[in-house]
């Protein structure tokens, strides 16, 4: 009898000591003596390295994210497209290379936007940084255009060109509604190719935004730069959608990425300090509209995750989100950030002197001058003077105040919240 409880008792500790294995569990009514003709078995699958619930998932999260992460591009080639970190010595001693504006659409309120026409107006006025945006058409031809449609520009009934051939959109006026109309007459659309070698012979360099999602467009910009080797140190591709950024880059590493984003972008159109989130996208839809503000809560969370995900080398900020310790904080992580839409001279001047990061503006005019002369010191018989050079600088700003804000007047009209 004793060898027969002793029996019983080894293979019941035998069964917790094997992990990941099927082992006997014996009832609670069988026999003292282990008899397999007569006794219950009862099969459970038992493990020593269950993790509690919810650990092994994180774990999980945490494992994928680092084993998925891309990689960084050459740190040169994001020097030579954004020029020397702000504060470093290269700055200081060349300080030519800083990028401090960025034209915004080929600065589209000066000239139509992202035309050839408005190229040549930012190379006119030195201006060595623009951003334009591509989306594709019917046939696969990259066309530089910020809208889905064409209605703002043109007046037309156009509101998707990617359903359309390039061959029926190549000769519509983009400048017929531009508040500069009467100097840029007959201006048509523009394609990524025919403004990437303008550019790249005038050693402009390039921030190109993605608009869409659809592979054509993925597929024409490794394409582009696969065929123009220079564009890895003078173009970055940036997109408000990381997993459309994450596809490119995860094909082709080394192309420099930046990653766009601005408050509510999902539930409003449009957004500022002054007034919040504006045109809300389905103010009708009471259900909808509170499904993307909840979509807007998760992006505000984790955008920042997904931008190192991505590795990006930049990033592009409503202007009206960005502190000085937003700046820092990517500062911190060697990657540049970049404020859109700055174009009030005031505004340029912060962006200049305190947070010292550059701009992506929709006008070259109000810009500071950069090579501006040291003030020197003066003595207290020169309070005249002081002051005449006070009056002076506020009415310069005075003269550029009320010309800014009629050219600003139809940003509103410029889909102001997407960048």
């Amino acid at each position: 009898m004793s060898l027969c409880v002793t029996r019983t008792a080894w293979l019941a500790s035998g069964a917790t000591l094997r992990p990941q294995s099927i082992y006997p569990r014996i009832a609670l009514n069988a026999l003292a003596c282990y008899n397999p003709k007569n006794s219950i078995i009862l099969d459970q699958r038992r493990s020593l390295f269950i993790l509690p619930y919810g650990l092994d998932v994180g774990l999980l999260g945490v494992t994928t994210y680092f084993m998925s992460k891309l990689k960084k591009p050459d740190p040169l080639n994001v020097i030579s497209i954004f020029g020397p970190e702000p504060g470093t010595k290269e700055s200081q001693d060349h300080p030519e290379k800083v990028v401090r504006c960025i034209a915004h659409r080929g600065a589209g309120l000066d000239a139509p936007e992202n035309t050839l026409e408005a190229f040549k107006y930012c190379v006119s006025r030195d201006c060595n940084m623009v951003e334009l945006d591509v989306r594709s058409s019917k046939d696969g031809m990259l066309v530089l255009l910020h809208d889905q449609g064409l209605q703002r520009l043109t007046g037309s009934s156009i509101s998707n060109v990617h359903v359309m051939d390039w061959d029926k959109i190549k000769n519509i006026d983009v400048g017929s509604t531009h508040p500069n109309r009467k100097q840029y007459k007959e201006v048509y659309l523009c394609l990524l190719d025919e403004a990437l070698d303008y550019l790249l012979e005038n050693k402009v360099r390039v921030i190109i935004d993605v608009k869409g999602e659809d592979k054509q467009i993925i597929s024409g910009i490794l394409n582009t730069f696969a065929s123009r080797p220079a564009l890895y140190e003078y173009a970055a591709v940036t997109c408000f959608n990381p997993f459309v950024l994450y596809q490119i880059r995860k094909r082709d590493p080394q192309i420099v990425g930046a990653l766009s984003y601005r408050p509510y972008c999902f539930s409003a159109q449009d957004y500022d300090a002054e007034n919040g989130p504006t045109n809300p996208r389905f103010g009708n839809n009471l259900a909808i509209q509170s499904v993307l503000r909840g979509a807007d809560m998760l992006h505000s969370l984790l955008w920042r995750w997904t931008a190192r995900w991505c590795n990006v080398s930049a990033v592009l900020l409503h202007k009206d989100i960005v502190a000085p310790s937003e700046v820092q904080f990517w500062r911190s992580l060697g990657i540049r950030c970049a404020g859109w839409c700055v174009n009030r001279p005031l505004e340029k001047l912060y962006w200049r002197g305190v947070l010292k990061a550059p701009y992506l503006a929709n006008t070259l005019l109000g810009e500071p001058e950069v090579n501006a002369p040291a003030v020197t010191e003066v003595s207290a018989n020169d309070d005249a003077e002081v002051e005449k050079r006070a009056r002076d600088n506020d009415n310069d700003f005075d003269r550029a105040g009320p010309l800014i804000d009629r050219l600003l007047e139809p940003e509103r009209r410029m889909s102001s919240g997407q960048n």
